[in-house]
């Protein structure tokens, strides 16, 4: 306190004879109700008062509000929704000021006086937290400082920060990232009080993902969204998408077709996608400064492998299993409205089951880790040892066919040169009556040949007159 303040209260002290001078202070944190007391206990509250708020200004005391015993009140236009006493409670003996939505210029010393059957003054010292940060906008990779502001200061205070509820120990970060957006509390201690004020950092960038080195997970067949996401209103004047190679570990551009500015989209993913991937986007910042933000995410790959023993045995494999912690395999049934139920067979930190022909089917794999499910690949195939007797049943079953065939064909070929012999025969006889005349015919034709050759015979030595 001022010395023009000390002796004006004191002045106004001995102008209240016989009153009462009580000094108190209040703590609040920027934009709440600030409640400065002023009860008067003794008063028997029989009659009416004058009650008169006022708060000292430098060197001058000027007036926040006032009501004169006949009821009626005064309060500077500036602060007329703010600033009041609920005339209700001075039937309590209770006039103290309510300040409603306050600021950090508030904060200072104020004076009540009541005036009635006695006369009243007490003095309170308001003190007004607020947080901030610098600067106010902020983007990834700046340097930062949270402050924290006290009015009217003093040097006996105690400042703690925390961060989403959670104590730090600096309120300076040198590379801002997404993981520091947030909630940021200062907590001020002073006199056995204890306020807190907060503010809110929102960090302009790539909101998602988060942080670099973010793994996703993606089963061979699947598709999948590499997610590149930037903070509301950020628009960035180019997207570019590069992958590391994994020969010369260097970053090859990927084009446009597979990636876009807000994801990486592979439509199928296969063998030989893991790997790692970035985005990167430039844009104005402040002062017409280009600032170039980019993320680093890596992509496993998971799929089923199967061995060829008996049992055979299914194994969960990820292009990278560092963060996997356990392995869940399910066996996947369907009901006739094709309604999928899961059922868990085993979950251990083994990636691989064994299954005998009996648990012919679908399987699935769920792989954790210690943020909890990662994700899940399943077998689209039979890979058990079912199929493989099932192989041999199909393969005795052709060749069964093959020889039905070949005997069919045997047969066919027996009853079709059957047919034909038969036919055969049947076409010597196809004419009787014709046949009958031919064979007549032929047989005068034979019985003339063999009467002229019977007389010739007989005419050997004889006259040619008697063999005519």
């Amino acid at each position: 306190m001022t010395l023009t303040g000390l002796v004006m209260v004191l002045g106004l002290a001995l102008v209240f004879e016989g009153g009462e001078c009580r000094h108190h202070e209040v703590f609040v944190a920027e934009g709440s109700v600030a409640v400065l007391p002023c009860m008067d206990e003794s008063s028997s509250v029989s009659h009416p008062n004058a009650v008169y708020w006022s708060k000292i200004v430098g060197n001058s005391q000027k007036t926040v509000w006032r009501r004169e015993k006949s009821g009626l009140e005064f309060r500077p236009l500036r602060d007329l929704p703010r600033a009041k006493c609920p005339a209700p409670n001075f039937g309590k003996g209770d006039y103290s000021l309510h300040i409603t939505e306050t600021r950090l210029a508030d904060g200072g010393q104020y004076i009540c006086e009541v005036e009635g059957k006695t006369k009243m003054q007490k003095v309170i010292m308001l003190r007004v937290v607020r947080a901030s940060i610098s600067p106010s906008i902020v983007f990834e990779g700046l340097r930062i400082e949270a402050m924290c502001h006290v009015k009217p200061e003093t040097p006996d205070i105690s400042i703690k920060w925390k961060q989403n509820g959670e104590f730090v120990n600096s309120a300076i970060i040198s590379t801002v990232s997404q993981r520091d957006a947030g909630k940021w509390t200062c907590q001020v201690s002073y006199n056995n009080m204890k306020v807190e004020a907060t503010t809110t950092l929102q960090v302009r960038g790539i909101s998602s993902p988060q942080n670099d080195s973010s793994v996703f997970y993606g089963s061979v067949g699947s598709t999948i969204s590499l997610p590149c996401v930037f903070t509301d209103g950020l628009i960035p004047n180019t997207v570019k998408w590069l992958r590391a190679s994994a020969a010369t570990n260097s970053p090859v551009t990927l084009p446009h077709s597979a990636f876009n500015s807000s994801s990486g989209f592979i439509k199928r993913v296969e063998v030989g996608d893991e790997g790692t991937y970035m985005c990167s986007g430039v844009m104005e910042g402040l002062n017409g400064r280009s600032i170039k933000l980019q993320r680093t995410m890596k992509l496993v790959v998971a799929r089923v492998l199967s061995s060829s023993s008996d049992p055979m045995t299914l194994m969960c494999n990820l292009s990278d299993s560092s963060q996997i912690t356990s392995y869940e395999w399910l066996c996947v049934n369907y009901s006739p409205n094709d309604t999928q139920t899961l059922t868990t067979v085993q979950r251990t930190k083994n990636p691989s089951i064994q299954v005998t022909e009996k648990d012919a089917g679908e399987w699935m794999c769920r792989y954790y880790g210690n943020q909890g499910l990662l994700g899940n690949v399943t077998s689209h195939f039979y890979t058990m040892g079912a199929l493989k007797s099932g192989n041999s049943s199909s393969g005795n079953k052709t060749a069964m066919v093959l020889g039905l065939g070949f005997l069919f064909m045997v047969i066919f070929l027996i009853l079709f040169q059957m047919y034909r012999n038969y036919r055969r025969k049947q076409k010597i006889h196809l004419y009787p009556a014709m046949e009958n005349i031919v064979h007549q015919t032929i047989t005068e034709r034979e019985w003339k040949e063999r009467s002229r050759e019977k007389r010739a015979e007989a005419c050997i030595g004889e006259p040619k007159s008697v063999c005519v």
